[in-house]
């Protein structure tokens, strides 16, 4: 299961958490590509990632992610998710581990940013439950 981050900023603030978030990641080595309030992010290398698996350095595993930004009355969401990797890339258990450590860190560069930024008022994870079928 995936998680979902939701970092809750002020609506006047909103931009400038893009911008922020944006230059964060950027800093840290990611690609980033932004197009109506969403930002499409990616690192390591794909082919690599996917004929190797997790023989690749953990530096050049594959990982997408999205920063959506969303607002409502009084505040501005910005939502930090996966992207769609793919099976040929997760890279059995120990891709999968350092996956999900590359989350918490992206994760909390997101949040340590906005924080600093002093326009974070909440953040709230979430497990993605899309892929869960009730009965």
């Amino acid at each position: 299961m995936e998680t979902t981050t939701e970092y809750t900023v002020l609506e006047h603030h909103r931009c400038t958490a893009v911008e922020l978030v944006d230059a964060a990641l950027r800093a840290h080595g990611h690609r980033v590509v932004s197009a109506d309030g969403l930002l499409a992010v990616a690192s390591g290398n794909r082919l690599a990632t996917a004929l190797l698996g997790a023989l690749v350095r953990p530096a050049q595993q594959y990982r997408r992610y999205e920063v959506a930004l969303s607002a409502t009355p009084g505040h501005a969401v910005l939502t930090l998710r996966h992207a769609d990797h793919g099976a040929a890339v997760v890279g059995g258990m120990i891709g999968a581990n350092r996956r999900r450590e590359a989350w918490h860190r992206v994760a909390s560069l997101v949040e340590t940013t906005l924080h600093g930024g002093g326009i974070l008022l909440h953040r709230t994870d979430r497990i993605d439950t899309s892929g869960i079928t009730l009965r």
